[in-house]
């Protein structure tokens, strides 16, 4: 009987941790990347990268810190940013469409909604580290955070 319990505890202070490790930092419009230590969970495909990388309205930025700074804390995937646009030399990235509701209360696609991220934000950080100039590839295989959306989806059924 006390094992359930001790069980339940450290199940919560697991998800907890978790929850406090996915946290990520944006500046508004105008460290070693963790790639470099591994702690990537996957690889993203070419074809998620067509979809969320740059398009040829998109106007070319810097990416620069400086502005004001709006830290948003994630907890589970996907977070509700539908593209991302690389800066100058394919190096950090904007927040570009963002899912503009949260159907319901704990949606995770309205998760970016709910924490106030806006197009033309900059990602200045992910846990903690300066993302500012990465490799947009990179902040992407960090991000991890491919939309399940009907639109981009290749089934004629």
């Amino acid at each position: 009987m006390a094992r359930r319990p001790v069980l339940g505890s450290l199940l919560v202070c697991g998800a907890a941790t978790a929850g406090l490790l996915h946290q990520l930092a944006f500046v508004g419009p105008s460290a070693q990347p963790a790639v470099a230590r591994g702690l990537v969970a996957a690889r993203v495909s070419a074809d998620y990268l067509e979809r969320q990388g740059p398009k040829d309205a998109d106007v070319p930025f810097t990416p620069t810190g400086g502005g004001p700074e709006h830290q948003v804390v994630y907890k589970k995937r996907p977070f509700g940013i539908l593209r991302y646009q690389p800066g100058a030399g394919m190096k950090g990235a904007m927040a570009m469409e963002i899912i503009p509701k949260s159907r319901y209360p704990g949606d995770p696609q309205g998760q970016a909604f709910s924490g106030g991220v806006k197009a033309g934000y900059v990602v200045k950080s992910i846990n903690g580290a300066d993302v500012l100039s990465a490799e947009f590839g990179k902040i992407m295989d960090l991000f991890d955070d491919e939309v399940a959306d009907p639109r981009f989806s290749k089934s004629t059924a």
